[in-house]
């Protein structure tokens, strides 16, 4: 939606004068929940499991900007995909009740 009132916005401005409204154009919603699985409610489809994760994959690829960045996104997709890199990405401390220094608090 930021995007195209942006864009609105530029004309507006380019012409000197705001005689161009917003009109808001839905384009659908994405969403990934994991490995192989999203959800994908675009204007006439509905997609889910792995092709709305693979039409969601593409859609954030084409948003990056510049081909090497399009290209070092996709070969570390790619890489990740096969290779499982997983970590668990959970800052545990070993007292049941941490400090309060721990986390920055005084």
């Amino acid at each position: 939606m930021a995007i195209q009132q942006a864009r609105t916005l530029a004309k507006n401005l380019n012409d000197g004068e705001f005689k161009t409204p917003f009109r808001y154009k839905d384009k659908g919603s994405m969403a990934t929940v994991g490995r192989n699985r999203a959800v994908a409610d675009l204007n006439h489809v509905q997609l889910s499991g792995f092709p709305a994760w693979f039409c969601w994959m593409f859609v954030h690829l084409i948003s990056i900007l510049g081909m090497r960045n399009k290209f070092t996104v996709l070969i570390n997709w790619i890489w990740a995909y096969f290779s499982y890199p997983t970590s668990l990405r959970l800052l545990l401390h070993p007292s049941r009740y941490p400090l309060r220094s721990r986390w920055g608090e005084r």
